[in-house]
C-alpha cells in the first residue's frame, strides 16, 4: 500500500474512534456542583404548557385554599391556573379587545372572587373565578384612588378589600355594596404591601417610606406604628396564620418580627449582603421563605436559628407562597415559570406556567 492511502486510512480511523473516547470520558467524569445545580434547574419536571408565559412573570397570587393561582407578565398576558394539575383554566381579559397588564391581585378567602388592578389605572376590578366574568369595579370619585393601585388584600372574613396606590393612599372598601369605608393618607409614597391580620379586621401596611403601620377598618387612623418612616424601604410583609406575629423585610438586609398583641419587636434576622425581594411564613409559623436578590430562595428555620435549605435560581424571583398544608413552597418571577419546591428537602418538584422559547 502506498503512503497516501495509509495516511487516509489512519485519519478515517481516528475520526471514528475519537468522539467515542470523548463521550466515555465525559460519562465517567463527575459533574461539578454548579453543573449539578444547572442540570437540576433545567431538567423538565412537568408537562409544559403550549400557551403559557413567554415573558417574565411579574405578578403572582395564590388562593388561600391553594387551588388557584393568578400569574401575569409585562407583555399583558394573565392566566388563571389550576394549581394541582398545573393546567391553565383561562386567560384574564379575554374576550375584551384591550390587553390588561395586571400589577396586583388577591383572592377572596373562599376563592370565589379575584380582585386585580391594572397598570396606570386607579379602579380595582372584581372578577368571578368560576365563570371568568367581571363583577364590577371599586370606584369613588370623592374618596377613591387618584393614582395607580399597586397593592390589594381581602379581609379574613371577605367583607372588606384594602387597596393601596402609588401616592401612599389606602382605601378600605365594603365588598357587598362597593362603598368606601375609610380613606387614609397612609404613607409618603408608594404602598409596598397591605396584609390583613387573621382573626379580625386589623391590617398592616408597608411603604417605600420605610414605615409599617397597623390599621383597623372601623377606625379612621393608624392604631399602631411598628416601624417609623426611614430611608430603609420595606419590601415585603407576612403574618402568622393565628395572627400573633408579623414579619417585615427591609432593604437594610433585615427581617423583623413583632408580637402583635404586645406591639413589641421580638426578633431580627440579618441577611448579610443579600437584598430581600419577598418573604412568606409557613402555616405552622416555624419556617420563613426568603426570596433574595442574589437569585436564590432559602427557607429559614426559626427553631434552629439557621436556614433549613437554600437553592439557586436562574433569575431573581419576586414572590413566594406556601401551600395550605405547608408541604410545598411556590416561587415565581425572574423568568416565565412558577416553581414548586418540597419544603422538607428543598427539592424542585415541578414548574408550570411557562413555555420554552
Amino acid at each position: 500500500m502506498s503512503r497516501l492511502p495509509k495516511t487516509i486510512t489512519c485519519f478515517l480511523l481516528l475520526l471514528t474512534i475519537y468522539p467515542f473516547s470523548l463521550l466515555s470520558a465525559a460519562e465517567l467524569s463527575p459533574p461539578s456542583i454548579s453543573e449539578s445545580k444547572a442540570r437540576t434547574e433545567s431538567r423538565p419536571v412537568a408537562k409544559q404548557q403550549p400557551d403559557g408565559h413567554s415573558k417574565e412573570i411579574s405578578v403572582f397570587a395564590l388562593s388561600r385554599d391553594g387551588l388557584y393561582a393568578l400569574t401575569g407578565d409585562e407583555d399583558e398576558i394573565n392566566f388563571l391556573w389550576d394549581v394541582k394539575s398545573g393546567k391553565k383554566i383561562r386567560e384574564i381579559g379575554k374576550p375584551d379587545p384591550v390587553r390588561i397588564w395586571v400589577v396586583a391581585a388577591a383572592f377572596s378567602p373562599d376563592s370565589s372572587t379575584l380582585v386585580w388592578s391594572r397598570y396606570r389605572k386607579h379602579t380595582p376590578v372584581l372578577w368571578d373565578v368560576k365563570s371568568g366574568k367581571k363583577l364590577g369595579i371599586l370606584l369613588s370619585r370623592e374618596n377613591g384612588h387618584k393614582s395607580e393601585v399597586v397593592s390589594l388584600a381581602f379581609s379574613d372574613d371577605g367583607r372588606y378589600i384594602a387597596s393601596g396606590d402609588m401616592q401612599g393612599v389606602i382605601v378600605v372598601w365594603n365588598v357587598k355594596d362597593r362603598s368606601v369605608v375609610h380613606r387614609y393618607q397612609a404613607h409618603s409614597g408608594e404602598i409596598s404591601q397591605i396584609i390583613f391580620i387573621p382573626g379580625g379586621n386589623d391590617f398592616a401596611s408597608a411603604g417605600i417610606d420605610g414605615a409599617v403601620y397597623l390599621w383597623n377598618v372601623e377606625k379612621g387612623k393608624a392604631i399602631a406604628t411598628l416601624l417609623p418612616p426611614s430611608d430603609d424601604i420595606v419590601t415585603s410583609l407576612t403574618v402568622s396564620s393565628n395572627g400573633s406575629v408579623l414579619y417585615a423585610a427591609s432593604d437594610n438586609l433585615t427581617v423583623k418580627g413583632w408580637n402583635l398583641a404586645l406591639r413589641s419587636l421580638r426578633s431580627t434576622i440579618t441577611f448579610k449582603d443579600r437584598l430581600i425581594n419577598n418573604i412568606a411564613l409557613s402555616p405552622n409559623g416555624n419556617l420563613l421563605a426568603v426570596i433574595e436578590e442574589d437569585e436564590s430562595v432559602q427557607v429559614w428555620n426559626f427553631r434552629e436559628g439557621k436556614p433549613a435549605w437554600s437553592n439557586h435560581l436562574q433569575d431573581s424571583a419576586l414572590t413566594a407562597g406556601f401551600s395550605p398544608d405547608g408541604a410545598s413552597l411556590f416561587t415565581s418571577g425572574g423568568d416565565n415559570w412558577v416553581r414548586e419546591w418540597d419544603v422538607s428537602t428543598g427539592r424542585l418538584l415541578r414548574k408550570f406556567g411557562g413555555v420554552v422559547e
